[in-house]
């Protein structure tokens, strides 16, 4: 049997180590076209093992990424019951990474800042109210972002930018609240699911409550009411009353428009509905405000 010469051993080993390096880029490009797709997830980096535990750690990288993700999720309850919120936040901040396709995880991330944390901090701690809506309007912040976040990794979900459309016009929560910056969430919401009607609507009613959109707003709005009165159409009670008071200012820029005759004859009962609607609501807000100021004294009471 003839030995093998150790030149050929060499060329051999060469061959190998030329062949897999004019495959490196190969490969590289590939996975990053896969990432880029969709098909495929992000690397880790060596820090998510100090954050996770090395158990943990094996076994994402043994492709159970989604049984560790669940698993911090379940572990975290206790610290929700606790409302201990940064430990909250965190837990979630791994779920995502986990599994960055999992709307669930942003969503849940997104509303334990704006809405849980937010409600515990506005009634927690009375003696510090200067600080109180600076945290809470950085919680509300927070939220945005990761919602914003979760749009680059599921892209073609609608509920993500629908929910930054509610909370960009929610006026009690956010300092920020803008209506057309709403509207234009409220827009991409609608582009991506156009069977939801209610998220056009909803584009189309925040278009008309932002100040300087009138004209803007005024045709998108008679064509709702074009649709006609079938329940399943776009002529809205809300949709009805935005023509009207938008009308005025409308009428100013273009003398030439006119409401639907039907519209035109109700015009006092319409807005002596809105007007009564608008009263309740200031209502449920001092009662709320009521409700407030009775809670903060108990807590008071009970620090003394």
């Amino acid at each position: 049997m003839n030995a093998v010469r150790p030149w050929k051993w060499l060329a051999a080993a060469l061959l190998l180590s030329l062949g897999g390096l004019a495959r490196l880029p190969l490969e590289r490009a590939f996975a990053r076209e896969l990432q880029a797709r969709q098909l495929a997830e992000a690397p880790f980096n060596l820090s998510l093992r100090d954050e996770l535990g090395q158990s943990c750690f094996v076994a994402v990288l043994g492709g159970f990424r989604s049984l560790v993700a669940s698993l911090i999720e379940i572990q975290n309850l206790e610290a929700w019951q606790r409302q201990e919120w940064p430990k909250v936040d965190a837990a979630y901040a791994l779920c995502t990474r986990l599994q960055p396709r999992e709307y669930h995880y942003w969503d849940f991330r997104a509303w334990m800042s704006s809405y849980n944390a937010f409600d515990y901090y506005k009634y927690e701690d009375q003696s510090r109210p200067g600080l109180q809506p600076w945290l809470r309007q950085n919680l509300v912040d927070h939220a945005i972002q990761v919602l914003q976040e979760g749009m680059k990794h599921l892209p073609s979900d609608y509920r993500l930018p629908r929910a930054i459309a509610m909370l960009a016009s929610d006026f009690e929560k956010n300092q920020r609240a803008d209506y057309l910056e709403a509207s234009q969430w409220w827009q991409v919401a609608s582009s991506l699911r156009p069977a939801h009607r209610f998220l056009w609507r909803n584009y189309v009613y925040n278009l008309a409550r932002a100040p300087g959109h009138e004209l803007e707003a005024w045709p998108l709005l008679l064509d709702m009411y074009a649709t006609g009165p079938d329940p399943a159409s776009d002529r809205t009670p809300t949709a009805i009353t935005l023509l009207v008071q938008l009308f005025p200012a409308v009428k100013q820029a273009l003398p030439d428009a006119a409401l639907p005759p039907e519209v035109a004859a109700r015009v006092p009962a319409i807005l002596a509905k809105e007007q009564a609607r608008l009263e309740r609501e200031t209502q449920r807000r001092l009662r709320d405000q009521e409700a407030f100021r009775a809670l903060e004294e108990a807590v008071l009471r009970q620090r003394r």
